[in-house]
């Protein structure tokens, strides 16, 4: 699981990092329609290009992360 670097921006996360950590998750702390227009579109890419799956705070809420230091668990919170 990564947290994904300055809110998804451009070059907050490099695809060498991502090929060094080789994270399943990546967690993107975003408001949504934020004036920076974050995440950046390339920042996604890059990550869908891996198949790492991407949860947002702009779409999820909340998300938390459970461990017991061997496996995680994430959860979301959508406010309606």
């Amino acid at each position: 699981m990564l947290k994904v670097g300055h809110h998804g921006s451009a070059y907050g996360t490099t695809p060498d990092f991502l090929d060094a950590v080789a994270p399943r998750i990546g967690i993107i702390s975003v408001g949504a329609r934020n004036l920076f227009g974050h995440p950046a579109p390339q920042t996604i890419d890059v990550l869908e290009r891996r198949s790492i799956r991407i949860l947002r705070t702009d779409r999820s809420g909340a998300i938390t992360v459970e461990t017991d230091g061997r496996a995680f668990r994430t959860r979301t919170f959508v406010a309606h």
